[in-house]
């Protein structure tokens, strides 16, 4: 069953989730920059999130898998 953007079976376990304060302070931001990002148009930059009635919650396994996506290659030079 998908709820919100992120894929979150129960059959899997709840496990933690993060509130967009604790995301924010886990990635040294804004909370209004974590809001902005589960806002964004473009679907790829987009932080996957849950969406529990009018509460944002953040699975630690998503982000960590969106900011795997979202690095860099330390290959790539600079411009």
């Amino acid at each position: 069953r998908d709820v919100g953007v992120a894929h979150f079976r129960i059959a899997d376990g709840l496990h933690e989730l993060l509130t967009v304060d604790e995301l924010a302070a886990v990635l040294k931001v804004s909370p209004s920059w974590v809001y902005e990002h589960t806002r964004t148009r473009r679907r790829a930059a987009r932080l996957p999130y849950i969406k529990i009635g009018k509460y944002i919650r953040f699975d630690p396994q998503a982000v960590r898998s969106f900011l795997a996506r979202q690095s860099r290659s330390t290959d790539s030079p600079i411009r």
